[in-house]
């Protein structure tokens, strides 16, 4: 048994999704998150800068003792795991689209796949498309600019977030797809808004549940859970001024939370 806390991190804010499902499935999980929200969002950066801060943040975590880090950021995973799993010795999670599911599950023949464009211009992404989805699958792949900045203002049902998510999905609607990968973590939090202005019957598929379980498994193999019967705390670290996050990291977590200022 191991009771370190497991280390989460994104550019922003939208890993809480991910966060969210590690919490429902492991309750005892003392969890670390990061939200680089100073450098956010990473689609607009290097490959080389991405690979900097991911090892950055990996490195504060480990100084505060985390025995496993989830990747909760489509982009930091398609840019850097790789990078990370080399340096490092602890376990890492990565998140990437859920093309698998979604091409097995199609009926249509023809799935979307909402993303940022360094995560979809990626090799990783590339790769899992061709793996998965080959020839006779089409693959809608579709880069969201301005989504994510939407869930960190929390501007959920505002007309703008409304028009771009309308916008993003004329692509998928055209092709008579059946399966939505949300392909960023902060676009599940945005699920009930995406639904809503879909065609009705299509299946939205968040990869949250699929990486909380895979860290459950991982950690098992070394004895790694923590098998107390306490609740698991949450900490929650930001890059800048973290006040200036405490509404909508709040409204996000559903409950009051712990903020730390990270400054470089």
């Amino acid at each position: 048994m191991n009771k370190a806390p497991v280390g989460v991190f994104d550019s922003g804010l939208g890993g809480l999704s991910v966060m969210k499902a590690i919490r429902s499935l492991m309750p005892n999980e003392d969890l670390l998150y990061f939200a680089d929200c100073v450098y956010a969002p990473y689609g607009d950066r290097s490959s080389q800068y991405i690979i900097e801060r991911s090892e950055s943040i990996t490195r504060e975590l480990l100084l505060r003792g985390v025995k496993a880090l989830v990747v909760a950021c489509n982009t930091a995973t398609a840019t850097a795991v790789n990078d990370l799993r080399a340096k490092f010795s602890l376990p890492i999670i990565g998140i990437e689209p859920a093309v698998k599911p979604a091409a097995a599950a199609s009926k249509t023949r023809a799935i979307g796949v909402l993303a940022t464009t360094r995560t979809l211009t990626s090799e990783r992404y590339r790769d899992l498309v061709k793996r998965y989805a080959q020839d006779s699958i089409k693959v809608v792949s579709v880069p969201c600019p301005g989504l994510m900045e939407c869930v960190e203002a929390g501007a959920w049902e505002s007309p703008h977030t409304l028009s771009l998510i309308h916008k993003y999905l004329d692509p998928i609607r055209k092709a008579n797809a059946d399966q939505i990968v949300l392909g960023c973590t902060h676009y599940p939090f945005l699920t009930k808004q995406i639904q809503t202005l879909a065609p009705a019957g299509i299946t939205i598929i968040d990869p949250s549940l699929a990486v909380a379980k895979e860290l459950r498994h991982r950690l098992s193999l070394i004895d790694g859970l923590n098998e107390t019967d306490h609740e698991g705390s949450e900490r929650f670290l930001i890059s800048g001024e973290a006040e200036n996050h405490r509404s909508v990291v709040e409204l996000l977590w559903n409950r009051p939370v712990q903020l730390e200022s990270i400054r470089d």
